[in-house]
């Protein structure tokens, strides 16, 4: 309660208040507000952080903006992650057929066929004239990518993915144990030697391992996707069939997000750095 609440009772009222936190009832009504007003400062500075807002209320905490802001971003980190896991919007692949015989009858009749690449399987589907004809789910070691006809190298994505992949869970996993750790500080749950000594240490652990491999991995996915082969039997501009590749959204989204992130969390040591650098630029010279 503050000062004016307490003020509004009767003297009856605040001793019994006192009695309850066995505290000391003679004196004035004004020394009687006064030792209540104390005592609440006094248990609200011993709380935890959340223990202190279930006790007391929302009121009886400051919260630090930059720590907000940064578990608020670190939460959304976690939920593009569990997307980009799932997601098949990694890579794209196109193969065009615009093809038509001499005489007069259409082969291939504008057909498409189109591969979604996610990080542990893709997407195939196949259309003609606008009309979907065909669209299945195959894993990178199925019996498809046996086929000659396929035109990207299914090792090289099925690597590539798994490395994504375990960046990503050890982004995620970290991610995890700074909201757990955080939560448990916040009820007194983590006040015990080992963590009160190595705090500094853990703390860095975590954010290094929640930050860097979420962009690592996604340079590691753009480098070994740009560079995968690609089947050159089918392609024959000659006779309109085209083959298109690129990273997929999910990939830039992941590339820019991931990016932003590690700017974010390391932005003063990112600024530090940078105002080393300047400072060791010589001075231009006048002559």
């Amino acid at each position: 309660m503050s000062e004016e609440e307490f003020s509004a009772k009767t003297v009856a009222q605040l001793k019994t208040i006192l009695q309850e936190k066995g505290l000391p009832v003679s004196g004035k009504k004004a020394d009687l507000i006064a030792r209540l007003v104390e005592n609440g400062k006094s248990s609200t500075e011993e709380l935890p952080f959340f223990a202190s807002i279930l006790e007391n209320g929302i009121d009886s905490v400051n919260f630090d903006k930059d720590q907000t802001i940064r578990y608020a971003v670190t939460a959304f980190m976690l939920t593009m992650i569990i997307v980009s896991l799932n997601s098949m919007s990694w890579y794209y692949y196109s193969l065009d057929y615009d093809y038509e015989e001499e005489n007069g009858f259409v082969m291939w009749g504008d057909q498409k066929q189109e591969y979604e690449m996610g990080l542990n399987e893709f997407e195939m589907s196949m259309s003609m004239g606008g009309m979907n004809l065909l669209s299945m789910v195959m894993d990178y070691d199925g019996e498809w990518c046996g086929d000659e006809e396929i035109i990207f190298d299914c090792e090289s994505f099925s690597t590539a993915g798994t490395i994504t992949s375990l960046m990503l869970w050890l982004s995620m996993l970290s991610i995890l144990c700074i909201i757990g750790m955080g939560v448990a500080q916040g009820f007194g749950k983590l006040d015990q030697d080992f963590f009160t000594k190595n705090a500094e240490m853990i703390d860095k652990i975590l954010w290094l391992s929640a930050t860097i491999p979420l962009l690592l991995g996604t340079l590691i996915y753009g480098l070994m996707a740009s560079m995968s082969p690609v089947s050159d039997d089918l392609e024959d501009p000659e006779v309109g069939i085209e083959i298109t590749s690129s990273l997929g959204g999910m990939w830039w989204m992941m590339f820019i997000l991931s990016t932003a992130y590690v700017c974010y969390i390391y932005r003063n040591k990112i600024m530090e750095l940078y105002q080393k650098f300047v400072s060791n630029e010589p001075e231009a010279s006048n002559d």
